[in-house]
């Protein structure tokens, strides 16, 4: 049975080899598990030598997977220059997760995010990964982080669930090491939800 009402789309960017597509499929079969219709786009050219990759995850009821200009909800970024080159997709008042060992983002994009009342913040997903021997794994500790909001399908627990599932063999406990301690990240920083 497919739930209806929801409607959510996001925009899952970053480079080759960072674990975009893997997050995307874990993001769709974790609605689709939940009962709700999803569908994603995914874009990638140059993904195994390190160019962008893109992926436009939708929920609820499209015609189309791919999302206009300043339409996410929800903007997941797992190179902080790919969060500059897809902040257009961001919609007003949409929120972003940025991996970056920065403690600010630059003044005017500061300035835009505020007058777009736009919801940014900022994870180093790469220490998070690095720091468990699991380099390629930032992506857990960014969807870990997401999981905090609880958005729509996307809880701590459900997301854990689909990981579980979808990671299999020697990898399992080190992508769930890295995904637990993102979640803690956005619980340690007491954001109001």
């Amino acid at each position: 049975m497919k739930k209806n009402g929801l409607k959510l789309e996001m925009v899952c960017a970053g480079v080759g080899g960072r674990g975009v597509l893997l997050a995307s499929t874990i993001l769709i079969e974790t609605a689709v598990r939940a009962g709700y219709h999803a569908m994603a786009s995914d874009e990638y050219g140059m993904s195994q030598r390190g160019g962008s990759v893109v992926s436009l995850v939708k929920i609820g009821t499209s015609q189309s997977p791919l999302i206009g200009r300043e339409n996410a909800d929800i903007l997941l970024a797992f190179e902080e220059s790919e969060f500059y080159r897809n902040l257009v997709f961001l919609r007003k008042g949409g929120m972003a997760i940025v991996n970056t060992s920065k403690d600010m983002l630059p003044d005017n994009i500061t300035t835009l995010l505020a007058e777009r009342n736009n919801k940014c913040f900022l994870i180093s997903a790469d220490d998070i990964a690095k720091e468990k021997g699991m380099m390629q794994a930032s992506n857990m500790a960014i969807l870990g982080f997401f999981s905090y909001f609880r958005i729509g399908p996307y809880t701590f627990e459900a997301i854990l669930d689909t990981l579980r599932e979808r990671t299999k063999g020697k990898f399992l406990e080190k992508n769930v090491d890295v995904f637990q301690t993102g979640y803690k990240k956005a619980k340690d920083k007491g954001i109001a939800l």
